[in-house]
């Protein structure tokens, strides 16, 4: 409600006056703007409020969307940007890449990913050669058939044409030839096919679950006769067979995802929990199953320094390094993958993998207990 309270004030003391020549047009003039101008700014005072009021609701407000973009992308993943703008001040601003989108699997929905267009036009074009290979063989077929036929009538004459026989089986003879060397390249190019999309059609990915990592569907790969298998991103070095003196070479270091162990250092429950074998010598634990991390670190080494007697360094191995701990994170690369054993035995052979290689990673860190040399080793999954 507005103020009126001066304008009874000038109100009043305009009819405080006697003196009749007092009360002219241009006093009462005079009263009449003043009445104006502190209406005009009751108005103006009014109008400020509801200003004021719509100003603090834009306030609690706060951001408003003002675009959306496709950010940067990869082989693998989609991100949105986002533009927004400050009620309050009017700033805007650009949310880069805030918005992840996830990838398409067999059990959600989900972007493609590029390898999955990769995959679908190779498909494609091994359904191309695939279908020219059918086409090939059924021409052969044809062949075959009309020469089987010119053999038979011409047998059921007589003997004056045995040499037109004898050529007649050398045409059947070359368009059997032609048939088999078609059915092996059919047979070759639907192998292929249907590896491929064996290959492709299965895609897991690590999730963490009250410390526990998980993977879905993983019991279920397992029924269907898939065995899981454990890698490192570390340094290793392989030796060769023993010559015939019995020496094993070794070869060069590789860097890159190597398999750890072999398929009895992992294994799924039916609840899809990873759990990792104790393989350290001496453990009256070792061949049991944990799902801890610290699993898979057998061999942590407390280095004292000489001049001080004081722990200076905890060193975990891993592959064939070996990495300080004490006081620092450090990260450690796993993946998991399911293959099809092609046979009992021989080295394993990336190309039997049937899904991708889910990764997650394990920090690793010691600390000091105490003014000992005492430390606690501290293993925690991540993604």
């Amino acid at each position: 409600m507005a103020d009126i309270s001066s304008i009874t004030s000038l109100i009043t003391s305009f009819r405080s006056e006697t003196r009749e020549e007092a009360i002219t047009p241009e006093v009462l003039g005079a009263l009449l703007q003043k009445i104006a101008d502190l209406l005009g700014k009751a108005a103006l005072q009014t109008d400020m409020g509801r200003l004021d009021n719509w100003r603090s609701d834009l306030a609690r407000i706060g951001y408003v969307l003002t675009s959306l973009t496709i950010g940067s992308d990869d082989r693998n993943n989609v991100y949105f940007t986002l533009g927004k703008a400050n009620l309050s001040t009017g700033i805007n601003q650009i949310a880069n890449n805030s918005i992840f989108i996830r990838q398409a699997t067999t059990e959600r929905a989900g972007v493609m990913r590029a390898q999955q267009v990769q995959d679908l036009n190779k498909c494609k074009s091994e359904l191309s050669s695939c279908i020219a290979s059918v086409a090939k063989a059924q021409e052969a077929l044809v062949n075959f058939q009309k020469a089987t036929q010119s053999l038979s009538l011409r047998i059921s004459k007589n003997n004056n044409e045995i040499g037109n026989n004898a050529e007649s089986i050398q045409v059947l003879q070359s368009d059997l030839k032609s048939l088999a060397s078609q059915m092996k390249s059919l047979q070759t190019d639907i192998q292929k096919f249907a590896t491929m999309k064996q290959a492709t059609q299965m895609h897991i990915e690590c999730i963490i679950t009250d410390s526990t990592l998980v993977i879905q569907d993983a019991y279920r790969y397992i029924r269907q006769g898939l065995t899981p298998v454990i890698f490192r991103h570390s340094v290793r070095t392989s030796r060769k067979q023993e010559d015939e003196n019995g020496v094993r070479e070794y070869l060069p270091r590789r860097r890159g995802w190597n398999r750890f162990y072999d398929d009895r250092k992992i294994s799924v429950n039916n609840g899809d929990e990873i759990s990792f074998r104790m393989d350290k010598e001496g453990d009256p634990n070792r061949g049991k199953y944990f799902t801890e991390p610290g699993v898979l670190f057998s061999d942590c080494r407390a280095v004292i320094d000489p001049n001080t007697q004081r722990l200076s360094e905890v060193r975990v191995y891993f592959g064939k390094r070996s990495f300080n701990i004490l006081g620092i994170n450090r990260y450690f690369r796993f993946a998991i993958g399911f293959y099809k054993k092609s046979k009992d035995y021989g080295p394993f052979q990336f190309g039997e993998l049937r899904t991708n290689l889910a990764e997650f990673k394990v920090i690793a860190r010691a600390d000091t207990l105490d003014s000992s040399n005492n430390y606690k080793l501290t293993f925690i999954f991540s993604m």
